[in-house]
């Protein structure tokens, strides 16, 4: 019986690739600005930002979400990288946007706001949703593994 295994190098692979939209989704660019007025923050702000803690922060982020979605894609037995942005397009509506959206609402933060920082995760989540949708790993057993 062909059972879907967890691809770890496809997990890694897809939590480095997510760590190229932060940089550029907040950049002056693109959101950047925007996203510093709408939190009454300047350049300023970040003259003491730890920036290794939060790119080790960040790559750890990814890494885990990765494996959660991988996880997931592997009970729910996703066979192609279609099926990998539906589903995770899908986890990220029910499990990020609608909860940060409700959290936002209640702490009176702009629902611009929201949909900037809300966008870059959707951005990560199917760029990670279509790696590990393509990138399969099967494993041929008899009887079946054990979770």
């Amino acid at each position: 019986m062909k059972t879907l295994k967890i691809n770890h190098t496809a997990v890694f692979v897809s939590a480095l690739a997510t760590q190229f939209i932060p940089p550029l989704w907040y950049d002056k660019v693109f959101f950047g600005l925007r996203w510093m007025e709408l939190n009454n923050m300047v350049e300023e702000d970040f003259a003491n930002f730890d920036m290794i803690f939060g790119l080790t922060l960040s790559f750890a982020t990814g890494l885990a979400a990765a494996y959660m979605i991988a996880w997931i894609f592997q009970k729910i037995n996703v066979e192609s990288g279609l099926d990998g942005l539906k589903y995770s397009l899908l986890i990220w509506l029910a499990f990020v946007f609608m909860e940060v959206a409700t959290q936002n609402f209640f702490s009176l933060r702009s629902f611009e706001l929201t949909l900037i920082d809300m966008s870059a995760v959707l951005i990560q989540y199917e760029i990670i949703g279509i790696i590990l949708g393509v990138w399969r790993k099967y494993s041929n057993n008899l009887s079946p593994e054990v979770a």
